[in-house]
């Protein structure tokens, strides 16, 4: 009988310690930058930091410049259905971010010019 006590109380401890895990399990993680669902992000600052400009466009083009002041585009969220395609002021394609990408550090910054665009889908400046 002391088996059957002992043995109890064993699978007792090894099962309140395993809810325990369970309970205590991380969430998981959020997508970076805190982008909302089926939306593109961009970001003046490394890191998904600074100021953001947000689109829920799926064939249109913006000018950052012109919408607030924004430094360049140093990093993205793109968790939108299409992909997004950074253009200079002379209408060169300088950077493509495709749907579902991120970057936390693109390296070199584009879209801070003031005649930069960036167009989603199948818009074109």
């Amino acid at each position: 009988m002391k088996w059957k006590r002992k043995s109890a109380s064993v699978f007792s401890a090894l099962a309140i310690a395993g809810a325990g895990m369970m309970a205590s399990a991380p969430p998981a993680a959020a997508a970076p930058g805190n982008c909302p669902a089926a939306r593109l992000c961009i970001y003046d600052g490394v890191n998904f930091s600074g100021d953001r400009i947000t689109s829920a466009s799926t064939n249109a083009c913006f000018t950052p410049w012109n919408i607030t002041v924004f430094g360049s585009i140093n990093s993205y969220v793109n968790n939108g259905p299409v992909t997004a395609r950074v253009y200079n002021g002379s209408g060169t394609l300088v950077r493509t971010m495709p749907a579902g990408g991120f970057s936390s550090d693109i390296g070199t910054p584009v879209g801070g010019g003031q005649f930069d665009s960036v167009c989603l889908g199948d818009a074109r400046p």
